[in-house]
């Protein structure tokens, strides 16, 4: 008789070959020292096993809601309404920190929620390192505002900011202060990691340039457009990795306790002794999360003309 499925040959386990019962181990007789044995299986995670590429948690990075309800996010609003068939869209850059640095930026996040709460149990302060499904975040640097792409929209910008940046090189930053910063437009206050290029911030100055322009040409808002305007600003100094927030303005207490939590010694030299490449741009259309990789540059290559950096 036939069988009743035709397995093909070459599936990843054969039928005619694969034993679905193998033989049950043999049971050591009282004193028999038993060689070869496997271990015994582990009942927690491998200490091997190979982080998740940045693609799988690009894909659980947010969720998608089409309606505005502060309710289910701690209050707070979009600074830029979610219009029906529109694309929200973003183009930042992003670091992953090394172990060291990303088990403790928890752990100062908690301290200081453990202390405002003590003083004042008005504060909330909410962590922005893991998603609202719980999954760890990589910190970003925005490049770009919130922008509301239309359906015959989003595939050309894409390609926009894929040639504006291409042949453009890598470039190093750093960490610098931990502050609080204030929008009038969240009405939120964010606690923010400032960053410092080698070069004074010219080539994040020089990509904002760019996709500002990118964004110009598709009716959408500039990102730090207030620097001209702004007496006393430079947009070099704007940049930076948002880690907390808390809804209106940081209290004289909680600066006190942030200031307290952020400059022990040891925090401060973990901080500053970050270092680390951006190697690629993301866009993130709706939930499509697409990489553009910068070319590796040596360290002549980095420094860019003041010239390249006009237009803002």
């Amino acid at each position: 008789m036939p069988p009743l499925v035709d397995y093909n040959s070459d599936s990843d386990t054969d039928p005619d070959t694969a034993d679905p019962t193998p033989p049950a181990a043999k049971k050591p007789r009282l004193g028999e020292v038993k060689t070869g044995a496997a271990p015994a299986p582990s009942t927690g995670p491998s200490p091997h096993l190979p982080p998740l590429p940045a693609s799988f948690l690009d894909l659980y990075a947010s969720t998608t809601r089409t309606f505005d309800d502060p309710s289910l996010h701690q209050g707070r609003t979009r600074q830029t309404p979610h219009i029906p068939g529109n694309w929200p869209s973003h183009v930042y850059v992003d670091w992953r920190p090394p172990p060291e640095f990303k088990d403790l930026l928890p752990t100062l996040i908690s301290s200081l929620q453990s202390q405002i709460s003590k003083i004042d149990d008005q504060v909330k302060v909410t962590s922005l390192l893991t998603s609202d499904l719980g999954v760890p975040l990589p910190l970003h640097i925005s490049l770009s505002r919130p922008l509301n792409l239309t359906a015959t929209q989003k595939d050309s910008f894409l390609c926009d900011i894929q040639k504006t940046v291409a042949g453009d090189q890598s470039f190093e930053i750093r960490l610098g202060r931990v502050e609080w910063h204030f929008t009038s437009e969240s009405g939120r206050a964010f606690l923010v990691l400032r960053v410092i290029c080698p070069s004074g911030n010219n080539e994040l100055v020089y990509f904002l340039s760019k996709i500002n322009r990118i964004a110009q040409k598709y009716g959408q808002p500039e990102l730090y457009s207030w620097a001209e305007a702004a007496e006393g600003k430079e947009v070099a100094d704007a940049f930076h990795f948002s880690i907390a927030w808390c809804l209106n303005k940081p209290s004289d207490d909680l600066e006190r306790i942030t200031k307290q939590v952020f400059d022990d010694p040891k925090v401060l030299s973990t901080v500053s002794k970050q270092r680390m490449i951006i190697q690629s741009f993301r866009v993130k259309i709706g939930n499509v999360v697409t990489t553009i990789p910068l070319n590796m540059a040596d360290g002549k290559n980095r420094k860019r003309k003041q010239s390249a950096l006009l237009g803002l």
